[in-house]
């Protein structure tokens, strides 16, 4: 058996799921503390830990479990980029196993219990169907928002009334006032004249177009509420790519 190396690593096969044939290479080498850092890690206790998986837990947590299977861990340093740590034991004889195990390419069981929540490739993909939940879906969403946006519009015209009404105001309507004739059946008929029934009939007309037009604008409304999600899904999307981009070192 090889003698362990400062600067050599160690793949340690590790099994993260019982009675899965994947099994997870973790390299490991020797770390030893310098300078001010020195004084906080005991001689030949330090492990470095690179090649990590992602996984929806905390790392120190797993970490902690799988490295106790060979002594005390005193605690460990994850790096930010969750893909490299150092596990520091309180003995230097627990490191020696863990290379030890590493050489003979024992196999190290580490059970993870799954998280309830979606994680992984399938929370993304989870993520991404919220944000597109269907036609039905996005049409009744709308609908709510103008009924609710026109139901506040209808409350304002209301408390502007009413505050007029309080002001002293008052409203006059006009009533027709035409002679009353009877028929040959003896009904009473009431007589417009030409000019009202003309200023009556271009008021049901201004009517009928105001509808349309209320109508339009719901449509519009709801146009415009369908492309404003379209772009912040695209923004949303972009903003993770530049994330990513800055990320990815390739040294």
């Amino acid at each position: 058996m090889a003698t362990e190396g400062k600067d050599t690593f160690y793949a340690l096969p590790v099994q993260l799921t019982q009675g899965s044939s994947l099994v997870r290479h973790l390299y490991i080498k020797e770390y030893s503390s310098s300078g001010e850092e020195h004084a906080t890690i005991s001689k030949n206790c330090g492990l470095f830990v690179t090649g990590l998986p992602f996984l929806a837990h905390d790392m120190s947590e797993v970490l902690t479990d799988l490295f106790g299977a060979f002594g005390a861990v005193e605690r460990v340093a994850v790096h930010p980029s969750q893909t490299s740590a150092i596990v520091v034991f309180t003995e230097a004889s627990s490191r020696k196993k863990a290379f030890k195990t590493a050489q003979s390419a024992k196999l190290v069981q580490l059970i993870i219990a799954e998280p309830e929540d979606h994680h992984g490739l399938k929370g993304h993909v989870e993520a991404h169907k919220a944000l597109f939940p269907g036609n039905d879906v996005l049409r009744s969403q709308l609908d709510k928002w103008t009924e609710d946006f026109e139901a506040e519009e209808d409350r304002r015209k209301r408390e502007a009334a009413a505050a007029l009404a309080e002001e002293g105001w008052t409203v006059v309507k006009r009533r027709g006032g035409g002679k009353k004739v009877s028929d040959g059946a003896g009904a009473a008929v009431g007589s417009v004249a030409p000019a009202a029934a003309q200023a009556i009939a271009a008021s049901r007309k201004e009517q009928k177009v105001v509808d349309f037009y209320r109508f339009q604008q719901r449509d519009k409304r709801r146009n415009e509420l369908v492309d404003l999600r379209r772009k912040f899904a695209e923004d949303k999307q972009r903003i993770a790519e530049l994330k990513a981009a800055r990320k990815f070192k390739p040294y």
